[in-house]
């Protein structure tokens, strides 16, 4: 079969995570969930464990990454997110459809509770009141500008940006939010016209080089005082990692920075970070990866059993960059100077 075939190459190319993954996901039946998560997320032989986490080497990671980066950010984006809206929603919460990690305080919470209480923390830090104009960079299918209007009742105020046509239908079928088809790293913005800007599990997404410019934006962007909220995951290390590889089969053309690097630009761009916080991101990736499994059929009729499984293999995958601590989960408050 041509999976066999491919799985030598892509090994020697690209590392034996991501043969390893591409294997598993060309599967033509539907993969095994107890397999998959022992198998990614378990105990692995030493020289294997070694293998992966230093094949390909770094000048080899580099080269490859930068082929990567010469995509187009939309297309990547539409990769992931633009596969079904009804596929989504078999995992999600379904109060706000959160795509991004949620709160367990005592482990017992459910995906609906923890994101919840993500979502209530996450309005603490951002601290909405009406009339104040509030823009949400990658905004999803308008979970957090959901709560934000709960909190405001000021819908006309609340904006969102996305690159994903269909978070862009379904925002506009079921919420009714300002919500644009645009990329807020190529966008001008106007000087001084937002109160809050914030963004949740989108900053993953921009790459090294458009993260200092960008931030310049936000910063002239923001009224005098404004305040900026971003919940996303960052690279514990500069180095990049071998699974910045392997991750290219989830979000093509995306690649997260290091944490000391978001920490300078973010001064250098005009911040003072007032608040910081770190959080754990794997309970939220078990409660998906069930909820999958028991959607097992109905996933399969919406987006074919590929799809189905490259995100059985997605869930462990991330499961075990977080696990190895080779990324955090950080929860930032800046305060334009």
């Amino acid at each position: 079969m041509l999976r066999y075939l491919l799985f030598p190459v892509e090994t020697i190319t690209y590392g034996p995570s991501y043969g390893w993954i591409r294997l598993m996901v060309r599967s033509p039946r539907p993969l095994d969930p107890d397999e998959v998560w022992e198998r990614i997320t378990g105990r692995l032989p030493p020289a294997f464990d070694w293998l992966r986490k230093n094949y390909p080497p770094t000048f080899m990671r580099s080269l490859l990454i930068a082929g990567k980066m010469r995509q187009a950010h939309v297309r990547g984006i539409a990769a992931h997110y633009d596969v079904s809206n009804a596929f989504y929603e078999l995992f999600l919460d379904s109060k706000y459809m959160f795509y991004t990690c949620a709160d367990f305080p005592t482990g017992r919470e459910t995906i609906e509770e923890a994101q919840a209480i993500k979502a209530d923390h996450l309005v603490s830090l951002i601290d909405p009141k009406p009339g104040e104009r509030i823009l949400e960079l990658g905004c999803g299918w308008g979970a957090m500008l959901k709560r934000i209007y709960e909190e405001t009742h000021d819908k006309a105020n609340l904006h969102g940006f996305t690159l994903s046509q269909e978070q862009v239908a379904y925002n506009g079928d079921n919420n009714g939010f300002n919500v644009e088809f645009r990329d807020f790293i190529k966008t001008d913005y106007p000087a001084e016209h937002y109160d809050k800007i914030y963004s949740i599990g989108a900053w993953e997404h921009v790459r090294p080089k458009d993260i200092f410019p960008l931030m310049q934006k936000l910063h002239g962007a923001l009224k005098p005082g404004g305040r900026l909220v971003q919940h996303f995951f960052c690279r514990n290390e500069k180095r990049i990692p071998t699974t910045a590889v392997a991750g290219q089969v989830f979000f093509p053309g995306s690649l997260n920075s290091a944490y000391a690097d978001h920490v300078k630009w973010n001064e250098a761009a005009g911040f003072t970070i007032t608040q910081r916080s770190i959080h754990d991101y794997r309970p939220t990736l078990r409660a998906w990866f069930e909820n999958l499994v028991a959607n097992r059929d109905r996933a399969i009729e919406l987006v074919g059993v590929e799809t189905y499984n490259r995100y059985l293999v997605f869930f462990p995958s991330a499961y075990r960059y977080f696990d190895d601590g080779v990324g955090m989960l950080v929860r930032w408050v800046m305060q334009k100077r």
